[in-house]
């Protein structure tokens, strides 16, 4: 299931890069992502694990920052987890600051996942983009209101 949402936040391109790119900030404004540990440096094929809340459990996720331009697209994929997960970053110059782009796709996790992902698609897609939404709020929250630089 795909869904996506954008935002202009009012600092520069670099500023908002730096902080949103940066996967040890995820906890500040990813819904139910917490103990982010980064494995090496931030780089392309990077490697960071987390855990995350779902379905009333906690999972450990590892990741692969799959592909960064900076200051521009990251795109990153689950390698481990209980369902399949792919998040993309786009960043790009807009009046007054930097519009930000997220776009995710996340897999089912079962059987029921899979039917409730065909029966109910137009409804879980909007439901889904409004979760995308309000995380993006966050973030500009976060890089405006606490000076992230």
């Amino acid at each position: 299931m795909r869904a996506g949402a954008e935002v202009i936040v009012e600092r520069p391109l670099e500023v908002v890069w730096n902080w949103a790119a940066d996967p040890r900030n995820w906890e500040r404004w990813l819904d139910g992502v917490h103990d982010v540990r980064l494995e090496g440096r931030l780089a392309e094929g990077a490697r960071v694990m987390s855990a995350y809340d779902y379905g009333g459990r906690s999972h450990e996720f590892v990741y692969e920052i799959s592909e960064r331009t900076v200051p521009r697209r990251q795109l990153v994929r689950s390698l481990s987890g209980p369902f399949a997960f792919e998040g993309l970053l786009e960043l790009s110059e807009a009046p007054g600051g930097t519009r930000v782009r997220q776009t995710v796709d996340a897999g089912a996790d079962g059987a029921l996942t899979r039917v409730l992902f065909a029966a109910g698609g137009p409804l879980l897609r909007r439901a889904m983009r409004r979760r995308v939404r309000q995380q993006l709020e966050r973030l500009r929250t976060e890089i405006e209101l606490t000076g992230a630089n």
